[in-house]
């Protein structure tokens, strides 16, 4: 006789859908079953072959596409604050004249309001991890405020605290504008490494060195966020050559250029996570290669500043490790991966004007993989002992009729809004299209008081067109 199958205990069942896994064979399993015991994947295969009678929850997936939960390795949440304001500036502009003086402006409270606000927009679009790139204000409550903020929706992150510390050499060769000048080199580092050493490894959300940006903080704030990083066994996270003057202002001060710096001082390597990387030449492309360094690709942000368009194809080729990222509520208006991933392509295919230069599943395998890789999350991909986080999208309706290639339709036809449940840690944080962890209403009034707020403070009305407030 036939050996009878005992029920596993599983604590939660995704059950019906299209299970994408992004595993070694990159099965797509069509109609399939996700297992889930505590935090962690335990089976992954057809319904038929998976008994899940004796499962506390089962959801019905039917109609949807059961993915990893994705990976924002870039933001800025706190810019919601700011979202809809500054567009049609260039990148210096945009930081200059409205981004640094809200940043000085802004309290915690404000601070925490906005991020509570992106990140539970993110938990929709099916983002279970976001690098937050927090410099709106740097100081350390702030820092942990924004990391609570994080957690309370439910999803797991990074906070990059963005440091800026001493004027650095290359502030002499900007045309126009200046920097934040909140704490001395010295004390950036100090409060960074007391941050580190309290911070507890249990706690969903990381706290990782963020020199704001290579061009314009000094060398020694870099080298020195590289080595906390490295005795905290931490990531760190700047902006790199994002702006097409970057390079050439670094030159002026230093002779050389922020990635060749880097490579030459050793502070290039799996812990180093760069922001945008645009401005490169071959050579650097092939440093990050080399080192295996963390790259977050911002395509939506880069065509909305104009700021240009990165070599994808080509750093993926030299064996960077890349992932997407949203770049925040200010600067492309969405917590969107699906967008991020279709401008991605797009993008990519007009700046070859080859559109067999990437394709779909290159950048869902970038999104996923890259994602988990960049952060060094035990994710991205749906298979038994990994981490459970799962996004459950929609298929259903017209826009993803018919959908032979799954991967295809993924990237190019579905939207955040078609996110139906999302997963994270083993449990689910988005139902139903909401978030299930917070009070929906109450984070948008919160966010809402604390933009008028600082709007009136600031004087938001300068960058508004249309319909100024009275």
């Amino acid at each position: 006789m036939p050996a009878t199958r005992v029920p596993r205990q599983y604590d939660l069942v995704l059950s019906g859908g299209t299970v994408v896994t992004l595993d070694n064979e990159r099965r797509v399993i069509e109609p399939g079953t996700v297992a889930i015991s505590g935090n962690r994947i335990a089976a992954v295969d057809a319904g038929d072959k998976v008994e899940t009678s004796g499962a506390h929850r089962t959801i019905d997936c039917t109609g949807c596409v059961v993915l990893p939960g994705f990976i924002d390795c870039h933001n800025h949440l706190a810019q919601s604050v700011i979202k809809t304001l500054g567009e049609g500036l260039a990148v210096w502009d945009w930081l200059s004249k409205l981004t640094f003086p809200v940043a000085h402006a802004i309290t915690t409270e404000e601070a925490v309001a906005g991020t509570r606000l992106a990140a539970m927009e993110a938990a929709r679009a099916g983002i279970t991890f976001v690098v937050d790139n927090q410099y709106m204000p740097p100081d350390p409550d702030t820092t942990t405020g924004v990391a609570g903020a994080i957690e309370s929706i439910g999803i797991r992150g990074a906070v990059a605290r963005g440091m800026t510390g001493t004027r650095p050499a290359a502030m002499a060769f900007r045309a126009s504008g200046s920097r934040p000048n909140h704490y001395t080199t010295e004390a950036e580092l100090e409060i960074m490494a007391e941050l580190l050493a309290g911070w507890s490894g249990d706690r969903m959300v990381a706290v990782w060195p963020g020199p704001l940006n290579i061009a314009f903080n000094d060398q020694e704030l870099i080298a020195g966020c590289a080595d906390l990083a490295r005795r905290f066994g931490t990531r760190w996270h700047t902006h790199c050559c994002e702006s097409e003057g970057d390079p050439g202002v670094y030159r002026q001060a230093y002779g050389t250029t922020p990635v060749a710096w880097l490579h030459s001082e050793g502070l290039l390597g799996p812990e180093a996570t760069l922001a945008h990387a645009i401005w490169l030449s071959e050579d650097e492309i092939a440093m990050l290669g080399e080192a295996g360094a963390g790259v977050a690709h911002n395509p939506v942000s880069n065509a909305y500043l104009a700021s240009g368009n990165m070599a994808l194809p080509e750093m993926l080729e030299a064996g960077a490790v890349v992932g997407l990222g949203t770049d925040g509520p200010a600067v492309g208006h969405r917590q969107d991966p699906f967008e991020a991933m279709k401008q991605a392509v797009l993008a990519q295919r007009l700046r070859a004007g080859n559109a067999a230069v990437i394709d779909s599943e290159t950048i869902l395998e970038t999104a996923a993989l890259g994602g988990a890789a960049f952060t060094g999350l035990d994710a991205g991909v749906l298979a038994p002992g990994r981490l459970a986080d799962v996004a459950v999208v929609d298929m259903s309706g017209p826009n993803c009729a018919p959908r032979q290639r799954v991967a295809a339709t993924v990237v190019n036809s579905l939207t955040g809004s078609n996110v139906r449940t999302v997963v994270v840690d083993g449990q689910v944080v988005v139902e139903d299209a909401r978030c299930v962890q917070v009070d929906e209403d109450e984070v948008l009034e919160d966010a809402e008081r604390a933009i008028s707020n600082l709007g009136d403070r600031v004087g938001f009305d300068r960058f508004i067109r249309w319909g100024a407030r009275a």
